[in-house]
């Protein structure tokens, strides 16, 4: 294969490209089992040269090789090794989680059936609102220094000496974005620029603009605070009362260390993205309150413009080439890029109407009217689908289409109707493969953030809770003050079920929900049956058996205190408002899917308070799903319910510490037997613990995964209903570094007596 691409020329001494190498035979096609490697030739005046010379001999080839290298996913989906994560903070705890993703390619580099073959980063690949001050500091130089033009923002004239990026010092931003709508707790070194924002995925993908002196001190983040400020003597309260910048030093420096590994392993495995909020700011497009604040000012809609520019060059472009492709009419992609080539401040400031067009921003006049946020034609789309030869995953975008039809500063629907059928429904029909679908937000969290939403006043008032409107919510309680609260969620579920194979006129079979942000890693299992869908038509009922496993991989490097108690403590628990939480058990939903609009008695709902009882119609009005027990209330239907879900969060199955091979596992020869093949996947086994089966030693499984980490996908995919997902999230245990296997194994089989249906 072979392809050649300009570079985008974002500034003076930053160029930007993404090359599509195609087939030079189209009757030779790059097939499984093999390894694959590519080099690189750069042309610039006066100068050819290749990878190597271009990247100083950086070490990017995995021995025995001397270039990086790939392969292509196996047919056979017992073969499939899929990679996911999020949530990745320089400054964060702990060490990195996608470092491990080294080790991983290493052991396997030259046995493309057991390498990994595809890695899917879910959101926050960075965090622009929650950057350490020396780091500020380091991307704000670097920025000058790359693009050789200096952004002028568009602040009031109060904040005029703010306005150029490397002139607001951390601790000097947090008014002026306050001023701007941001919410986020952490704005006091937020990115602002668009050289910022994209020096950040300089920064976190490649150890190269890291210098070789040390991470700037506090002391030299005081002297850059005196220096933009004017004054000799920091004023009080520039400075927080407990001093970050020491811990975040120390952090940085552990974040560093390991950035070499994450450049190489990113250079030898097939990666996919999208966004969630912290790619911009926390709190992005969670409610149209915030949006109407955000984008109803001038320096918001600057900021939001370079966060998502900065997103479509670094992320975006190696998800959906055809979108920057030069052919044709030119698509979005394109003219992104001739509206950045060559440009300098003057020309940024012209186009910035169009950029905010193609990437899709709008001011807040327009959002309010739509009680959405939305793309118009010919803007760049962030969702899309990768096929494979045995799986499918449909990767959607729910940051840029949500609608707002509720409250204002209340949950939002993370999509519309309308995207649900364009992003799940009209992609490509997955046939008999296994159908995986991302969410950036989990379908559902775990209960103590679901319990935290429907509290969210108190939930607040004991401590800022940033996810409480930032999930799928099923049905809020028993008899639900709002009937429309899991209308995206049953709209969700039957996008999904739209997917799976028809046979003998019901949907049957697994998904899988791939997703992250919440900085914690679990699995849960939910079966959904129906003899009719929320909101199937009344004389085309669709009956469907399902099961959709969800595996949530989170975080990469953002371990906090409350995430460790999750960790020591399991699903119910909560490290602020444990008082509202009942003992966990499986929870059942009742769907009754009548006509919009109609009103009908399905059943009584009895409310246990104390010594006694008190029972009450349960009166329903057009499509609704309920909760049949939230243990004070409880539901008894005297109408069939037409659609269900039983919901289990699951404990990991294995557990245990394994040490990494010391030696790369032999390749498997040419033509090789399937006894061959067995042997060598045994051999694997043995030599690295296992990819599929652990050895748990006695220890408790974990319910939750609070470390950093990394997880992997395997599957046990048996005929007939007879199948297994295997979510293995690896983590170090923090005091002896081991590495630690939790393996969360769900039965996909919807008949499994394990998990009982709940029904009304």
């Amino acid at each position: 294969m072979s392809g050649k691409r300009r570079s985008t020329a974002i500034g003076v001494n930053l160029h930007i490209v993404a090359v599509t190498a195609k087939l030079v035979d189209a009757s030779k096609p790059l097939v499984e089992n093999v390894v694959y490697h590519y080099d690189m030739v750069f042309d610039v005046p006066n100068l050819s040269t290749n990878l190597a010379i271009a990247t100083a001999d950086a070490s990017l080839a995995y021995s025995p090789f001397d270039l990086p290298s790939f392969c292509l996913p196996p047919h056979d989906l017992n073969q499939l090794r899929l990679i996911h994560g999020s949530c990745r903070m320089p400054h964060g705890n702990g060490q990195d989680g996608l470092s491990l993703l080294n080790d991983l390619i290493n052991q396997t580099a030259q046995t493309p059936l057991l390498r990994p073959h595809q890695l899917f980063m879910t959101g926050d690949q960075i965090y622009a609102d929650d950057v350490a001050p020396s780091m500020i500091i380091m991307l704000s130089d670097a920025a000058d220094v790359l693009l050789g033009w200096q952004e002028k923002l568009p602040v009031p004239s109060h904040f005029s000496d703010l306005a150029i990026g490397s002139q607001a010092s951390p601790f000097m931003r947090r008014e002026m974005l306050s001023d701007a709508g941001f919410t986020s707790e952490d704005l006091d070194s937020h990115l602002m620029t668009l050289g910022e924002y994209i020096c950040m995925y300089l920064f976190v993908w490649s150890d190269v603009l890291w210098t070789a002196q040390l991470i700037p001190s506090r002391q030299e983040v005081i002297l850059n605070i005196r220096a933009n400020m004017g004054v000799t003597t920091l004023p009080p309260g520039v400075l927080p009362p407990k001093d970050p910048i020491p811990g975040d030093i120390r952090d940085l420096t552990e974040f560093r260390r390991t950035l070499p590994d994450v450049r190489r392993a990113l250079a030898n495995i097939p990666s996919y993205t999208i966004m969630d909020d912290h790619e911009i700011t926390d709190d992005w497009n969670m409610t149209l309150q915030i949006c109407k604040g955000m984008y109803g000012n001038s320096l918001g809609l600057r900021i939001v413009q370079n966060g998502l520019v900065a997103y479509a060059l670094c992320q975006h472009w190696g998800n959906v080439p055809e979108q920057f492709e030069d052919a044709g009419q030119a698509p979005p992609g394109l003219t992104l890029l001739r509206l950045l080539d060559g440009g300098d401040a003057a020309q940024y400031e012209a186009n910035s109407p169009s950029l905010r067009q193609k990437v899709g921003v709008h001011e807040a006049t327009a959002i309010a009217a739509q009680k959405a946020v939305f793309h118009e034609p010919n803007s760049l789309i962030y969702n899309y689908t990768v096929v494979g030869p045995s799986h499918q995953v449909i990767v959607t975008d729910t940051r840029t289409w949500r609608s707002f039809p509720f409250a204002e500063d209340g949950a939002g629907e993370l999509l519309p109707a309308s995207q649900i059928a364009a992003q799940i429904g009209a992609a490509p029909d997955p046939g008999d493969r296994a159908l995986l679908v991302v969410l950036s937000t989990n379908a559902p969290a775990i209960e103590a953030i679901r319990t935290a939403t429907r509290h969210s006043t108190l939930s607040n008032a004991l401590s800022h809770y940033p996810d409480i409107f930032e999930a799928w919510e099923l049905a809020a309680e028993a008899v639900p003050s709002h009937p429309l609260a899991s209308r995206a969620f049953d709209r969700l579920m039957k996008a999904i079920s739209d997917k799976l194979p028809l046979v003998s006129g019901e949907r049957r079979g697994p998904a899988m929900l791939l997703s992250g942000d919440v900085h914690m890693s679990f699995a849960s299992r939910l079966l959904y049956k129906a003899t009719a869908r929320y909101e199937d038509p009344q004389h085309s009922p669709q009956p469907v058996t399902a099961v959709i496993a969800q595996l949530v991989a989170s975080s990469f490097k953002k371990q906090t205190d409350d995430t460790l108690y999750f960790h020591a403590n399991g699903y119910a628990s909560s490290p602020h408002a444990e008082f509202l939480l009942h003992p966990y058990k499986p929870e059942g939903y009742a769907g009754w899917n009548l006509p919009p609009g109609q009103k009908k008695t399905v059943g009584r709902a009895t409310y246990v308070a104390g010594r006694g009882t008190t029972q009450v119609d349960l009166d329903l009005k057009g499509p609704t799903t309920v909760f049949l027990s939230d243990h004070n209330i409880i539901i008894k239907g005297t109408v069939t319910q037409d659609y269900g879900y039983t919901l289990q969060y699951l404990p990991a199955a294995s557990q245990g510490g394994v040490s990494t091979p010391s030696t790369q596992i032999p390749p498997i020869p040419p033509g090789a037997t399937p006894a061959q093949r067995k042997q060598a996947i045994d051999g694997f086994k043995k030599a690295a613990g296992g990819y599929r089966t652990y050895n748990s030693s006695g220890a408790t499984t974990r319910e939750i995964v609070g470390i950093n980490n990394l997880c992997e996908i395997t599957f046990d995919w048996g005929a007939g209903p007879a199948k297994k997902v295997n979510h293995t999230a690896r983590w170090r245990q923090p005091l002896t570094q081991v590495e630690i296997f939790s393996t969360y194994t769900v039965s996909l089989d919807p008949a499994d007596l394990a998990f009982p249906e709940i029904k009304s």
